[in-house]
C-alpha cells in the first residue's frame, strides 16, 4: 500500500506576526526579578519589541523582569513565553534614547531565523 505522505506535512511559511523583525544578538544578560539572586544567561536575539534569552531558572509567563545590559542600562521587561530554557522577554516603558539604541544595533546585525536554529 502506498501512502503519499506530502498531504500529511506541515505545512512551512506560516506568516510571521511579530511587530518587528528579530535580529541575532548574543551577549551575557543578567535579568533581575524581585526577591530574587540575578539570574545570567545568553540572549538568542532581539527586536525593538523584545528579546529571547537562554537562563538556567525558571520564571512564569507575565513575571515582571528587568534585562541588562540593555543600551547601557537596564529595561524593563516581562515574561512573554517560555519553551524550555529559552525565554521570551517583551520590552516596556523603552524610553526614546533607548528605543533608538535597539533599532541601530539590529541594522548592524544579521536577521535571525529561529527555523533554522542559526545562532
Amino acid at each position: 500500500m502506498k501512502t503519499d505522505v506530502s498531504t500529511n506535512a506541515a505545512p512551512t511559511n506560516f506568516p510571521d506576526r511579530r511587530r518587528h523583525a528579530r535580529y541575532r544578538y548574543s551577549i551575557p544578560i543578567t535579568v533581575y526579578v524581585a526577591d530574587r539572586a540575578p539570574i545570567h544567561g545568553m540572549s538568542l536575539e532581539m527586536s525593538e519589541s523584545g528579546m529571547s534569552v537562554m537562563i538556567g531558572d525558571e520564571l512564569p509567563v507575565g513575571t515582571g523582569v528587568e534585562l541588562e545590559p540593555i543600551a547601557g542600562g537596564k529595561v524593563s521587561a516581562h515574561v512573554r513565553r517560555h519553551t524550555g530554557k529559552i525565554y521570551g522577554f517583551e520590552f516596556f516603558n523603552l524610553d526614546p534614547a533607548r528605543v533608538q539604541w535597539i533599532v541601530e544595533t539590529c541594522k548592524m546585525r544579521p536577521l535571525y531565523s529561529s527555523k533554522t536554529l542559526d545562532i
